[in-house]
């Protein structure tokens, strides 16, 4: 009865070692705050690596264009929260296409903003 119980404590401490370790090791998404003008729906462009321009937050211009310093490492992902007058609402990873050089580097972030 002992060696079964030692058996299966054993079994639940490696499960926990390893469920610690792989959540642990897992990148988070890297998060850009988008501001759109009033009633605007449509695909948004973010120009990334852009020196001097925030990380954080971005101001999009009517037709959708926007700019950042944020530049995603090759294996991030970004979530876009977009503000609008009336809410605002998440575009998680799924949603969001980072677009890169032959060599990873970011170019632009892009999304679709909803009606």
């Amino acid at each position: 009865m002992i060696r079964s119980n030692l058996l299966y404590l054993s079994a639940l401490f490696l499960g926990a070692i390893f469920l610690m370790l792989s959540c642990g090791s897992s990148v988070s998404p890297a998060h850009l705050i988008v501001h759109v003008p009033p009633h605007f729906s449509g695909p948004v462009h973010v120009m990334t690596c852009v020196n001097g321009a925030p990380a954080g937050q971005v101001q999009l211009d009517a037709q959708g264009m926007g700019k950042s310093s944020l530049c995603p490492e090759p294996d991030r992902f970004v979530e876009l929260e977009i503000i609008r007058e009336d809410g605002h609402y998440t575009l998680n990873k799924s949603e969001v296409r980072i677009l890169r050089t032959g060599d990873g580097i970011a170019t632009a972030i892009e999304g679709q903003v909803r009606k």
